[in-house]
């Protein structure tokens, strides 16, 4: 079987998101497998950090052949030229796939959001079939949250290039079962040609740790830690977290939450937390990643956050990092989401509507109040990651769902 990966990002030594996770699964794959040929087509760019300017433009890799393309970086403000950039990654791409010799299968995902062109055009041309593996659906999750109009050329245009990427795929992977529903509801496509398969995470590099951390102890934590770790983007909602801990601060003098991140929010957050001393709140940055499962244990309690209406066009990764911390999660999300079902099939945590104050004060008073009970989600979360959410169970999802794609 040859396969071939096609991604902007393929960042081996550690970047975050889907540059480091989808090396991870390809190095999973190919050891479960090791007759598969695999090649990867990218750029030469780092997604995150300044450790190196740019990588070899070819390499054998854990034997995979990479080959690494003089593009530019999509990593800009304006969304415009993310776009295309985008376009002009997958054009580059399509030429470099056409001098090489023919692959079995094409695997693509959202990163960039155009990368799927490249592959449908490659199937006009060669008949090769590819599996399309989405992170983030776009534009949907551009209108969702508020950044697109609905109702503009731009979106409308958007939205029929994406149907039509979508049914070109043998197969298309979700992450979520949310996700899936929407895309057979919205996208009309045939439900036995969408797999969901979770992301993971990594049980030897995250673990259940005493709450006695180096990150309590440097920081001077003490009492029950409310942990947000990630993202402090604009369409973060926080405000319900800070007025939560507001309301705390007179009655749970012993909670403290602790948010951790970078992003466009976090002067705001900043602000807040100054301007209406929330003396319980804390504001970190990112730590580094050989210190991340620290962090994650030095939480009673994590908070995930997917804001109002995305349910469906994504699954924050970090949900599957606080379970392999053993660690009870608490989810502001909508009902009909993969992270609510996973509390809900686990019992491994709680959920509460986005806004709905009241219902995180309760949340967070329950388990501060009953440590039993919290002690008891962690290691229901534990177990849940062990036998659902590691990379070999994904990797041999993905692996089964090549050879069904390339059958079909």
């Amino acid at each position: 079987m040859r396969i071939c990966l096609l991604t902007e990002y393929f960042n081996p030594n550690g970047a975050g998101g889907t540059p480091t996770m989808l090396p991870a699964l390809m190095h999973e794959i190919k050891a479960l497998f090791p007759t598969a040929h695999i090649d990867i087509i990218t750029s030469r760019n780092i997604y995150r950090g300044d450790d190196i300017t740019k990588y070899e433009a070819r390499e054998c890799w854990h034997d995979m052949t990479v080959y690494r393309m003089n593009t530019p970086s999509s990593n800009r403000d304006s969304t415009a030229l993310r776009v295309l950039i985008g376009f002009w990654f997958s054009l580059q791409a399509l030429i470099r796939l056409l001098t090489l010799p023919r692959y079995d299968l094409l695997f693509v995902g959202t990163n960039p959001p155009a990368a799927p062109w490249a592959a449908l055009i490659l199937k006009r041309l060669r008949r090769t079939p590819y599996v399309y593996l989405i992170h983030d659906l776009f534009p949907d999750v551009g209108v969702a949250v508020g950044a697109l109009r609905g109702d503009s050329r731009v979106v409308k245009l958007a939205h029929r290039m994406q149907q039509s990427w979508l049914h070109g795929a043998s197969r298309v992977v979700v992450i979520g079962r949310d996700m899936r529903e929407h895309l057979v509801s919205h996208y009309l496509l045939p439900a036995k040609n969408v797999v969901t398969i979770p992301n993971w995470a990594d049980p030897d590099a995250v673990m259940p740790l005493d709450k006695a951390t180096s990150f309590r102890a440097k920081h001077g934590l003490h009492g029950f830690v409310v942990l947000y770790s990630g993202n402090l983007g604009e369409h973060h909602d926080f405000d319900v977290i800070l007025d939560t801990a507001r309301i705390l601060q007179s009655t749970q003098q012993q909670v403290t939450f602790v948010f951790v991140g970078e992003g466009a929010k976090k002067e705001y957050l900043a602000a807040r937390i100054s301007e209406e001393k929330l003396n319980n709140v804390r504001l970190f940055p990112f730590v580094p990643s050989e210190d991340f499962a620290d962090l994650l244990a030095s939480a009673d309690v994590s908070l995930v956050t997917l804001s109002q209406g995305v349910e469906g066009m994504g699954v924050p990764s970090k949900f599957y990092n606080i379970l392999a911390s053993g660690r009870p999660t608490i989810a502001l999300v909508a009902a009909k989401s993969e992270v609510a079902y996973v509390l809900g099939e686990e019992r491994c945590g709680i959920r509460v509507d986005l806004h709905d104050i009241p219902a995180l004060v309760s949340a967070i008073s329950l388990l501060f109040d009953d440590a039993p009970l919290a002690a008891q989600m962690g290691r229901m979360a534990r177990e849940a990651l062990e036998r659902r959410y590691t990379i070999t169970t994904s990797a041999k999802l993905f692996f089964r769902t090549f050879e069904e794609a390339i059958a079909s």
